[in-house]
C-alpha cells in the first residue's frame, strides 16, 4: 500500500525524469550546479544541512577545515574559510585529493566535514585512519549521511539508483566512479550495526552525537533526477511543517542521518 502512495506521490509531485547519462563526469556536476539554482526545495535542502554543520563548529572562521566530496554545493556560503575538495578535478573546488589519501600533514586539520559522501569512498576504513591522522587532538568529523528506517529502506531500495545493501561491509566492491559506485547502507553499517567494530578499531575517536531526521525533503525536492511540480516557498513551508510534526517518529521515518565524531587521543 505505502509503496502505491509513493509511486503516485512520484508520478504526480515529480515530474519527468532528467538524464544523467554519465554521473562521474564533470559536465554532471555543472548540470547539477544548475539544477541547484533552480530547484527551491533542493536548494534549501543543503541550506538546512549546512546551517546543522556551521552550528556544530565553534568559532568556524578560526579553524582548519576540510570539506570532502563538494561537488556542486555551496559550502563556502555559510562556512567561508573551508577547504573544498573532489576525487576530480572541478571548477570552483579548491583541492583534487583522494579522501583515501589526504594531502595534510598529521595533526593539521581542526574539523572534516562529509555531506551524502562516506558511502561512496571505496575503503571507508582507510579514510576513517586518515581522518585521525590529520586531525588535531578534539578535531571533529560532520557527517550527514543516508540513514538506515523502516522508511528509507523502501525509498532507498526503490526509488534511487545508489545501492543499499545493508548486509554488505565496510568497503565498496564494485567497479565504478565518484559518484556512480556507492553502498547507502555503509554508514549504518560502521556507525549502527558494526559500533562496537568501529569502537575496538578506532578507540581514539567518540562518537558523541547521532540523530536522524528529514523524512520527506529531499524526496519531495527530486532530488538531482526529478523536477519537483511544486517548486515555491509554500510548498517549503509545508514540507517543514510535516517534518516538525513527524520529527518524533524520526527513527522510523527519517532519511538522513547526523553523525559527529570527535578525536580523543
Amino acid at each position: 500500500m505505502l509503496k502505491s502512495v509513493l509511486i503516485f506521490i512520484k508520478k504526480f509531485v515529480l515530474s519527468k525524469k532528467k538524464n544523467h547519462d554519465d554521473l562521474d563526469s564533470p559536465t554532471t556536476n555543472e548540470t547539477n550546479k544548475e539544477i541547484l539554482n533552480k530547484n527551491l526545495i533542493l536548494k534549501n535542502f543543503y541550506k538546512d544541512c549546512y546551517q546543522i554543520f556551521k552550528g556544530e563548529i565553534e568559532n568556524y572562521d578560526q579553524l582548519k577545515i576540510l570539506e570532502i566530496g563538494s561537488g556542486a554545493g555551496f559550502i563556502k556560503k555559510f562556512i567561508p574559510n573551508v577547504i573544498t575538495s573532489e576525487i576530480i578535478e572541478l571548477e570552483g573546488v579548491d583541492l583534487t585529493i583522494n579522501a583515501e589519501h589526504l594531502p595534510f600533514t598529521d595533526k593539521s586539520l581542526d574539523v572534516i566535514i562529509l555531506l551524502n559522501v562516506i558511502h561512496h569512498i571505496t575503503n571507508s576504513e582507510k579514510f576513517l585512519k586518515e581522518c585521525h591522522r590529520v586531525l588535531k587532538y578534539d578535531g571533529q568529523i560532520l557527517l550527514i549521511e543516508p540513514a538506515n528506517t523502516w522508511f528509507s529502506r523502501i525509498i532507498y531500495k526503490n526509488f534511487n539508483h545508489e545501492d543499499f545493501d545493508e548486509n554488505g561491509g565496510w568497503n565498496l566492491t564494485k567497479n565504478g566512479g565518484r559518484l556512480s559506485n556507492a553502498n547507502q547502507a555503509i554508514p549504518y553499517i560502521i556507525f549502527e550495526r558494526d559500533l562496537k567494530i568501529f569502537k575496538e578499531k578506532f578507540s581514539s575517536f567518540s562518537l558523541i552525537k547521532k540523530y536522524k531526521f528529514k523524512p520527506i525533503h529531499y524526496v519531495l525536492s527530486g532530488g538531482f533526477s526529478y523536477e519537483p511540480i511544486f517548486n515555491n516557498k509554500l510548498f517549503l513551508k509545508i514540507i517543514r511543517i510535516i517534518e516538525f510534526i513527524l520529527s518524533p517518529f524520526n527513527n522510523f521515518l527519517g532519511l538522513f542521518m547526523f553523525i559527529k565524531i570527535k578525536k580523543i587521543q
